[in-house]
């Protein structure tokens, strides 16, 4: 990134939020809600049904489930009623923006009042990041933006004047180096904090010079173990600070068919 510096500029602390810092993730609780408030119909949450018992039943991934729930999501997205879908964003996340892991909680805290810049990015759709973000005090939230016409959803994402489909993988380095440029903003990279949970994250990750990988997937664990990356687990009410990892490889029936952050191929 051509706006980093090794000595001077703005010290970042860059957070994914799903998994990282929420305890869930945010379009799934935003999906079930659209359902229950009847803006989405029943028979979207029957569409992810079975990869969600797969997923509880440990016959399926986790990845799997909630790349169904996502393509289920932009599939009933398209003329929705942007006014309604904001409100039930805002509803679930006035009720949820609690319900967050303590070690990102207070290592949000350390880091503002040590003065880092607090950047939330995230492939959810913005009206979701920024509202959850404000509640935890960052200073700056990026996430989709969707177009809307006539007061409806499209379906498309816009992204530096253009527009997308929502299948679009929109890549996290890329994303804060606009940000920064369009904010005349210079970072220090190397004292810079990159947190995040998933292989998604992974380039962001090697782009400071103090990755932490939180409640890791396994290819992230992998290769944080390989760098000498900090690598953090929260399970229960105990954080582990993990230095070496034995790693059990998946079942055939429990593969990752479709890895988080990446578009199937």
């Amino acid at each position: 990134m051509n706006n980093s510096s090794s000595s001077g500029g703005r010290k970042l602390a860059v957070f994914d939020i799903d998994g990282t810092i929420f305890r869930s993730s945010l379009i799934i609780e935003v999906f079930n809600a659209l359902v229950d408030a009847g803006v989405f119909p029943q028979e979207a949450r029957h569409v992810v049904e079975r990869s969600f018992v797969q997923w509880l039943d440990r016959k399926g991934h986790y990845n799997d489930y909630l790349m169904k729930l996502v393509r289920t999501y932009y599939t009933y997205l398209p003329k929705s009623r942007a006014v309604l879908v904001d409100a039930v964003i805002e509803r679930v996340i006035d009720r949820q923006k609690d319900r967050v892991y303590r070690f990102t909680r207070d290592l949000v805290r350390r880091l503002r009042a040590e003065g880092y810049m607090l950047i939330a990015i995230s492939n959810s759709v913005h009206a979701m990041v920024e509202r959850f973000a404000n509640a935890q005090g960052f200073d700056a939230a990026i996430g989709r933006s969707l177009e809307i016409k006539d007061g409806l959803y499209t379906g498309r994402i816009l992204y530096n004047g253009a527009t997308f489909p929502v299948s679009a993988h929109l890549d996290k380095v890329e994303i804060l180096k606009r940000f920064l440029d369009e904010h005349g903003l210079k970072a220090d990279l190397t004292r810079s904090y990159a947190v995040g949970d998933s292989e998604g994250d992974i380039p962001l990750l090697s782009a400071v010079g103090r990755p932490i990988a939180f409640n890791p997937s396994l290819p992230l664990a992998k290769l944080a173990q390989k760098k000498g990356w900090q690598m953090i687990v929260e399970r229960k009410d105990v954080i582990y600070h993990i230095h070496e990892a034995s790693f059990i490889p998946h079942s055939e029936r429990q593969h990752v068919h479709v890895p988080y952050g990446k578009r199937r191929r």
